[in-house]
């Protein structure tokens, strides 16, 4: 597979499985757009099971999210990725 970049306002989203980027791009797109800082996320298919990493990569350094199949309802996503950022003042 090809891959796939979306890039909106700040938030740079890629990927090789041009299906698990499209699913994900709007939940990671709302939860750090607000944030005003430019972000690049990388979706990688990982594991025996499929399981999604999701590398956030910011000014402040990278921050990987690993996700079961089973864990990728968009509001689920966007909720992890924004309380993670928040926390750790990504």
């Amino acid at each position: 597979m090809g891959t796939t970049e979306t890039a909106t306002g700040l938030v740079q989203v890629d990927g090789e499985n041009t299906l698990v980027v499209e699913r994900l791009r709007e939940p990671l797109r709302r939860a750090l757009g607000s944030r005003r800082a430019f972000y690049s996320v990388r979706v990688e298919t990982v594991g025996r099971v499929g399981e999604i990493l999701v590398s956030i990569l910011g000014h402040k350094g990278r921050i990987p999210l690993l996700f079961a199949q089973d864990e990728l309802e968009p509001g689920y996503v966007q909720g992890v990725v924004r309380d993670t950022v928040d926390r750790f003042g990504f």
